[in-house]
């Protein structure tokens, strides 16, 4: 069991609406063409530096890699760079752009542009953005008579500055030491304080940014805690029930989930200064100073839980209707003999919803890492040592519908904070450990605590999300979103917009699942007896499990162009559905209703595993069900035998001993199981 692993950056395909240029190239016909157009970034003429940038983005996004090997050959890095200091604020918009969307597809020009440090012409031209931005928000003698292009023109480049950096943090690790060096926290921070007049889209992506970058990496922890202002202006947010004049509560609840999420990355560094500064003192640290982080998850979890009441099935339909229109549009202008269409609001609705999805999916890895590092604590007890009573169940089983109740009330049906019940949430996280600390506490009292603390609060009010998070759409494979939004083999343009969007939701799906997973090792490891007292749980979560796998696994695949990435997609979701049956039959010691088609299912997914990871999880699962007695001799024996003559023998006598750790580790899984069922 660990934190769960922080999303991997998805770059967007539109950032701020931005808007292509006329008349700037898609295509080169010859590689001569390209110093001619590079050429043209240093030219006199704005309106050519404009053009040169507009169609070095471009050429810099071709699905041709040559196309951008050839510009990277011709030190297109090192022009654009230069750019950046351009006086006409379209020129760096378009160069930010380029750079922007370089660094995100393509890791060797990432660490190429960190090399030509990029840093120093980011560092150069933060000041001036920062004072376009407060004349803005002023509405000062400079900013008044600003059209509102010239306006957007200066959020775009921010937000194209913050996406770089942003990027280069997560795909270039060495980059992280001159990022540090910066001094960015109070420009980043900057942006919250004033969230309502701001487009959303860009403070949001400055809390991206700051959630990343303070992401085990002490320095700025430690930088941003000595800006008191900014944890205060952070907290504010975390805690803004009754909304912000001039943000829609979508966009305040985002804001308010990665504000949170910083303020928890550095809420160690945060506590751990605190005991410094209080130690030795009478009274130990005030209250009103400790207080508020220990609180946070709490608050966080009240905005995560309506966050993630978000209707999977609606955004597939969204999204087929979409790209349906996509497709028709690029299928007009290649009849028309016409370039192809850009800037369509269609794509800005897909751009839109790929951005929904990846705040649910940060929303998810929060929540799965707040229960990790605190569900554990809080319901920490060995199920062998507690016995209680059918009547201690009943009022277990009451408290976490309370709780559940509690939590799903503070939200309407759009997500809204609902005002009147703001005062009546309730599901205080408690110390277990100083609780089993106490003599006095028996294991009957500590068992009822942790049916009261966060392990009642996931159950009832995270878990029904996350099973319908998890559930496949009609547009989370390859083969169904085909076949619902093109009528004929689908152009290369149409694939890719439709993989993208496949994409999108497997990444959703296998996030809900991750966090699902979480929720049942923390049970499985701090109150196993959980499983025993509740199988009319296990039942249901088994049968969800099921119908995933059977969704992934058991329908049609695309065509043979596509069948690898269709495979890559499908077990990008079928691994975390298989890990959540493992731990699940495995902590409710097999008691799960698995069928014999479901064995036979689980058996040939072991067969087909394209890796020893899945491999070794699939065999988990059988082995777990083959330890349920009495009444299943044959399905043991079959489970028996497969582990026995198709894994460990068959692996042995083909290969002899396998160097290759991978390969043992399926054997060694199968040798331990075996053992344990006989």
């Amino acid at each position: 069991m660990g934190r769960a692993p922080k999303r991997s950056f998805k770059d967007r395909a539109t950032p701020l609406g931005h808007s292509a240029v006329a008349g700037a190239v898609t295509t080169v016909k010859s590689k001569d063409e390209v110093p001619a157009l590079l050429k043209k970034l240093t030219s006199d003429d704005a309106n050519d530096r404009v053009w040169a940038a507009a169609s070095s983005s471009n050429l810099l996004m071709s699905e041709d890699p040559a196309v951008r090997r050839l510009l990277l050959s011709n030190n297109v890095v090192s022009a654009l760079i230069d750019c950046m200091a351009d006086s006409v604020p379209d020129v760096i918009l378009q160069v930010t752009g380029a750079l922007h969307k370089l660094v995100a597809i393509d890791q060797g020009a990432a660490e190429e542009v960190c090399r030509k440090n990029i840093f120093a012409a980011i560092q150069a031209l933060i000041p001036r953005l920062a004072k376009s931005i407060d004349d803005i928000i002023k509405n000062s003698d400079d900013a008044a008579n600003l059209t509102v292009d010239e306006r957007n023109i200066v959020f775009q480049t921010t937000d194209n500055l913050i996406s770089i950096l942003w990027v280069l943090c997560e795909t270039v690790p060495w980059s992280l030491k001159q990022i540090n060096n910066m001094a960015l926290i109070p420009f980043l921070i900057s942006f919250f304080k004033v969230i309502g007049k701001l487009p959303a889209s860009l403070v949001q992506t400055a809390g991206q940014f700051l959630y990343t970058l303070t992401d085990a990496n002490p320095h700025a922890q430690h930088t941003l805690l000595g800006h008191p202002a900014a944890t205060q202006t952070l907290f504010a947010l975390v805690n803004a029930h009754h909304g912000i004049d001039g943000v829609l509560a979508e966009d305040l609840a985002i804001v308010s989930i990665l504000a949170g999420g910083i303020l928890a990355n550095i809420k160690p560094a945060a506590l751990s200064q605190l005991e410094k500064t209080y130690k030795g003192r009478d009274g130990g640290i005030p209250e009103a100073e400790e207080k508020p982080w220990d609180e946070l998850s709490r608050a966080l979890l009240q905005i995560i839980s309506g966050f993630i009441q978000f209707d999977v099935d609606a955004a597939a339909e969204t999204a087929a209707t979409a790209v349906r229109s996509v497709i028709a549009a690029h299928t007009e202008s290649e009849a028309n003999g016409a370039e192809p269409p850009g800037g369509l609001k269609q794509e800005a609705a897909l751009d839109q919803l790929n951005s929904r999805i990846s705040y649910v999916q940060l929303a998810l890895e929060l929540a799965a890492n707040i229960f990790t590092d605190e569900g554990a604590d809080d319901a920490e007890l060995d199920a062998d040592d507690s016995t209680p009573s059918e009547d201690d169940e009943d009022m277990a089983d009451d408290d976490i519908d309370s709780d559940a109740e509690d939590v799903t009330r503070h939200f309407d049906e759009d997500g809204n904070a609902d005002e009147e019940d703001d005062a009546g949430v309730d599901f205080d996280i408690n110390d277990m450990e100083d609780i089993l600390a106490e003599e006095s506490t028996t294991a009957k009292e500590a068992d009822d605590v942790a049916q009261q603390s966060i392990l009642g609060v996931f159950i009832g009010a995270i878990v029904p999300s996350l099973q319908r998070l998890a559930k496949p759409t009609k547009m989370s494979t390859l083969a169904s979103a085909i076949n619902e939004c093109a009528e004929t083999t689908p152009s290369s343009a149409a694939t890719k917009a439709i993989v993208s969007v496949v994409e999108s939701f497997t990444a959703l799906h296998e996030r809900a699942l991750s966090c699902f997973n979480n929720v049942l090792l923390v049970i499985e490891e701090s109150l196993k007896v959980w499983f025993r007292k509740h199988g009319d749980n296990v039942d249901q979560w088994w049968r969800l499990l099921i119908d995933i796998a059977q969704l992934l696994f058991g329908t049609a695949g695309s065509s043979a162009d596509l069948a690898d990435t269709d495979q890559r997609l499908r077990f990008a979701v079928l691994e975390p559905t298989i890990s959540c049956m493992w731990t699940l039959a495995r902590s409710a010691q097999g008691a799960v209703p698995a069928t014999r088609e479901q064995i036979e299912g689980l058996i040939h997914v072991c067969e087909q595993a394209p890796n020893s990871d899945l491999r070794v999880k699939a065999i988990g699962v059988l082995g777990s069900i083959a330890c349920r007695k009495p009444g299943h001799v044959s399905d043991n024996q079959r489970i028996g035998t497969f582990l026995l003559d198709s894994v460990v023998c068959k692996a042995l006598l083909d290969n002899g001993a396998p160097a290759d750790s991978s390969k043992v580790e399926p054997i060694i899984e199968a040798l331990d199981l075996i053992y344990d069922i006989y």
